[in-house]
């Protein structure tokens, strides 16, 4: 009958980004690991035995198998093992199998790319009076009254109006802008206006 090892909550100091750990399991026997590095960190798991050693992903609470593979003798593979669950290692052979975890962090993800997306709108004065408008590398356009100004923006794109010589936001172009679309610019300005 194989013996159950609970090895619960090991933390270990990172230098520089890695941490190794040695782990022995016992001929015919297995062993639960749980790592609070597993939030931050992939392990990566080096076989460093002759023999074959089975690596299971279980949910810590319900048991549930998440994921299994053999991992033959010297392999090396790397596992995400997410919080709240628990790496296993069973050895079926005769002979104890040494295992070696390398917790990799994982590396921030990258900040999303700036959209390229274009949007064609019409921007529409239905004052009678002219407003001045800043889209900063664009254009700077003053809206005559009751006229109309097309525009190709990308999403992103900030839109501003001028005040008593002040800049101020009134919109920024993103995808509740439908191609087409004709925006009152003056009705915009009146509710940012109530808004404050």
């Amino acid at each position: 009958m194989k013996s159950i090892v609970l090895i619960a909550s090991l933390v270990f100091g990172m230098t520089q980004g890695i941490c190794q750990e040695q782990v022995s399991v016992k001929k015919k026997s297995s062993v639960e690991l749980t790592y609070e590095d597993f939030e931050t960190s992939v392990v990566q798991i080096k076989n460093k035995s002759l023999q074959t050693i089975d690596v299971k992903v279980e949910d810590a609470t319900t048991k549930k198998w998440i994921k299994g593979f053999g991992l033959g003798p010297k392999g090396k593979v790397s596992v995400d093992v997410k919080p709240g669950q628990v790496l296993i290692f069973t050895n079926d052979s005769k002979t104890k199998v040494d295992v070696a975890l390398d917790f990799i962090k994982r590396k921030a993800p990258k900040e999303a790319a700036v959209s390229n997306k274009m949007i064609t709108f019409t921007l529409h004065n239905s004052s009678a009076k002219s407003i001045p408008l800043v889209i900063p590398a664009v254009m700077n356009p003053n809206l005559s009254p009751f006229s109309n100004s097309g525009v190709k923006l990308k999403v992103g794109q900030k839109i501003y109006y001028k005040k008593n010589g002040k800049k101020k936001l009134l919109l920024e172009v993103d995808d509740s802008i439908s191609d087409g679309e004709k925006l009152d610019i003056a009705k915009l300005i009146k509710k940012l206006e109530k808004e404050k």
